[in-house]
């Protein structure tokens, strides 16, 4: 599995240095805040892309967090019950549960 992930690790590498390598081209970016002149397209496409890995990333930080707290919660609830059933296994069983007295013999 390791060496498929590295095979498609290698793969996106070299179609992104591809792309880079055919878009020297110069434009111009206007963002809400600061608006450059001539940039090459290669850096353009650069930056997106690492901004792209940071934010997908933090997605999937927040994601592997957010299940590591669930397993937690439901670990310790199981606990609980597990915990509770075994105290229920351990009870004395009282033999008066069923008065001799009313049974009736045929």
């Amino acid at each position: 599995m390791k060496l498929i992930k590295m095979l498609i690790l290698i793969l996106v590498i070299l179609a992104l240095v591809y792309f880079l390598m055919n878009n020297n081209d110069e434009a111009t970016v206007n963002l809400l805040f600061k608006q450059t002149d001539q940039t090459a397209v290669a850096n353009i496409m650069l930056a997106s892309f690492g901004i792209g890995l940071v934010v997908g990333f933090l997605m999937a930080v927040t994601s592997i967090l957010s299940a590591k707290n669930t397993s937690r919660t439901l670990r310790s609830k199981n606990k609980k019950l597990v915990d509770e059933l075994n105290r229920l296994r351990n009870v004395n069983i009282e033999e008066d549960l069923i008065p001799t007295d009313t049974i009736q013999e045929a």
